[in-house]
């Protein structure tokens, strides 16, 4: 990198946030970029990109038409082909800024390291007027997701940005950041990220970033000093998204001066996401001391807490306590039940010998099964029972039986997570041969029963390393696999595919395959779009209040189709928030209620100029790319790790306190259009 490129960079003053609006009508000189989703040659550029045909998108980068240009360039950051990193380049010079951004984008979604040396070059550093400083921070984001240490170094090494630099701040550390989950780190970096979130001048866009890189960063452990400022911002920071970060970075530190303020802390603070973040980053500490901190937040009257707290013993308990775990729950009977239940798992796991203790433990996670009408509750108890792998005949004989798919797949993961575990062999002992063979006729079998959401749990234990199943000369077995993966249905069954394809190919002692894409199908339907305004919104009713969403179609076309039209068809209503991850998503919409759900085709990944960095972002989920049908997520707070990955196709207007009460099981009773 040419040393004037960064010294530039130090003398740039920029005032302006990025900005997640899309540019329906933006006009440089002659040239106007007009997305109106009306327009018969805007709807050709999505279907060029929905249909992945790249060659014909190439052909659009040249294009006199600034909107074709604009729309070809922004669709390889979701199709994402290496050969169009040379063809983007010349976009990068651009008259049109917004063409500029859009190039700059794909360019960092695709990742090649052959895009580094042109970003760097298309830096504006004719900027004196810093009318470019989208375009800059664009090009900083997308180097750190395509270049090396060196320039990861050079970036860190810029330290005469002003506080009023809000978007080059918040590009370099974006940068650093994206650096930081491809696993190129340097010390200066952390340095600077440190420096970032600890000064309160700062722009909180940039110690937001800051903040997500200390704590998200792999391999990154911040020293005592590093910890004083960060237990410091912690304390001055009145933005609870940065305290959540800040809270997952200083458990990571493991130091006393980490510890010192979140034992202060952790009892006067009032955001249950922040509080959910301090109890799980206390981990590291002694476990006697954590124990007396967290049991007070099992009690919590805000269930996330509640289910964060008990659950931090299943994962940090010790042995002395476990038979303590299990009388919390006893002696508070009016605990959630996930509460409830995954203390007893704790005691569980964690007690060991006494038999009649165990038999204890197996007597009351069995009696909440036979009693419980809940069958998210049913299928946790068959998780927690999986902790004590004896009882896996009980597993898959209820399991098996229960009418509920979301219980028969829980029973299915249950097992697998038992062949999985590394001290199989430990637990058994001399019967360990025996239950190995059992648990792969039990896999077997539950593979026979042809449905697509146990295949897909059970498939994965066929490759527990420890037990060397494809050791066994079971023919009949592998025919009846065969036979399985030959009825299941494509897109529709990808992931029981996908996982049994690999547990056949284990089997038979072959390279595992690569992850497929599934073939184009469904194409998007514009006059489903037709009748939308900027104005409407879709309403999820639950009984815990609305949920009104504001829909981007500019950057999902398609999955906004989509999801309208299954609104309108009626297929969410009934459905379940089947899945809850306090502080992270709550996520709907399968038809099966148990994830494993999707209809007879899939839908593209979407990637637009808008990020995860907010509560309330509406995303598809996902199998890998272009999978999405159905299902889809509502996040707690910001997520930007999830940037790039997957589709926002619409976020939170109204009723995000309602998202934040929503638990399990909750039911999505009706969606309006309105």
């Amino acid at each position: 990198m040419r040393r004037n490129f960064f010294l530039f960079l130090s003398l740039l003053g920029l005032s302006f946030v990025l900005s997640c609006v899309p540019p329906e009508q933006r006009r440089s000189g002659d040239q106007t970029i007009n997305l109106d989703l009306a327009n018969g040659a805007v709807q050709h550029l999505y279907d060029l990109r929905d249909q992945g045909r790249t060659d014909s998108l190439l052909t659009y980068l040249s294009h006199t038409n600034a909107t074709f240009r604009y729309l070809a360039a922004l669709s390889f950051a979701s199709v994402r082909d290496s050969n169009a990193v040379e063809p983007l380049v010349p976009l990068l010079n651009d008259p049109l800024e917004e063409i500029r951004i859009a190039a700059a984008f794909a360019l960092g979604q695709i990742g090649s390291a052959r895009a580094e040396a042109p970003l760097l070059e298309a830096f504006r550093q004719d900027d004196s007027l810093s009318q470019h400083q989208r375009f800059n921070a664009i090009v900083l984001e997308a180097v750190g997701k395509c270049g090396s240490l060196t320039n990861l170094r050079n970036i860190a090494s810029v330290t005469t940005y002003y506080p009023t630099d809000t978007l080059l701040l918040e590009g370099q550390c974006r940068a650093i950041y994206r650096f930081g989950l491809r696993n190129i780190i340097d010390s200066s970096a952390t340095a600077r990220m440190v420096g970032y979130v600890a000064n309160e001048r700062i722009p909180e866009s940039a110690r937001l970033m800051a903040a997500h890189y200390m704590a998200r960063t792999r391999g990154l452990t911040p020293d005592s000093a590093q910890s004083v400022q960060l237990a410091a911002a912690f304390v001055r920071s009145a933005n609870p998204d940065i305290r959540m970060a800040l809270a997952k970075a200083l458990g990571k530190s493991s130091t006393p001066q980490a510890f010192g303020i979140m034992s202060k802390v952790i009892n006067t603070e009032q955001d249950w996401r922040v509080k959910c973040d301090l109890i799980q980053a206390l981990a590291p500490f002694a476990k006697d001391t954590v124990r007396a901190m967290v049991v007070p937040f099992i009690r919590d009257n805000n269930p996330h807490v509640a289910r964060t707290a008990a659950e931090f013993f299943v994962a940090n308990g010790q042995s002395p306590d476990g038979d303590y775990y299990w009388r919390i729950s006893r002696d508070n009977p009016d605990l959630p039940w996930q509460a409830r239940i995954a203390l007893y798992r704790a005691s569980y796991k964690w007690i060991a010998g006494e038999p009649e203790k165990k038999e204890y433990l197996n007597y009351r996670l069995r009696d909440f099964f036979n009693k419980s009408q809940n069958p998210y509750e049913r299928a946790a108890c068959l998780t927690a029972l999986a902790e004590f792998g004896w009882q896996y005949r009980w597993i898959f004989e209820k399991g098996a039986k229960d009418p509920s798919l979301v219980v028969k797949s829980a029973a299915a993961e249950a097992l697998t997570t038992i062949c999985q575990r590394p001290d199989f062999y430990r637990i058994f002992g001399e019967n360990g041969r025996s239950v190995r063979n059992e648990l792969f006729y039990a896999l077997r079998e539950l593979v026979n029963s042809g449905d697509p959401g146990v295949i897909a749990a059970a498939a994965d234990g066929f490759r527990a390393e420890a037990l060397d199943y494809d050791s066994m000369r079971d023919s009949s077995a592998r025919q009846d696999l065969d036979a399985a993966l030959q009825k299941l249905k494509l897109p529709r069954d990808y992931e029981a595919f996908t996982a049994l394809e690999k547990a056949i190919a284990y089997l038979n002692g072959v390279p595992l395959p690569t992850a497929r894409k599934p073939t184009y199908n469904h194409p998007l339907d514009w006059k489903i779009l037709a009748d939308l305004t900027p104005a409407q919104r879709v309403v999820l009713q639950t009984k815990k209040g609305n949920i009104s969403l504001q829909l981007y179609p500019v950057w999902a076309p398609g999955s906004v189709a989509n999801f309208l039209d299954l609104a309108k068809k009626g297929v969410y209503n009934g459905k379940t928030f089947h899945r809850v991850v306090p502080n992270f998503v709550v996520q709907g919409g399968c038809p099966r209620g148990d994830g494993y759900g999707a209809l007879d085709y899939s839908i593209r990944t979407e990637i637009g100029l808008a990020w995860y960095d907010d509560e309330g972002y509406l995303g598809m989920a996902s199998a890998g790319p272009d999978t999405e049908g159905t299902q889809f997520f509502i996040t707690h707070s910001p997520t930007p790790h999830l940037d790039g990955q997957y589709t926002i196709f619409g976020k939170v207007a109204q009723g995000m306190d309602v998202v934040h009460q929503l638990q399990v099981g909750d039911v999505i009773e009706k969606v309006l259009i309105q």
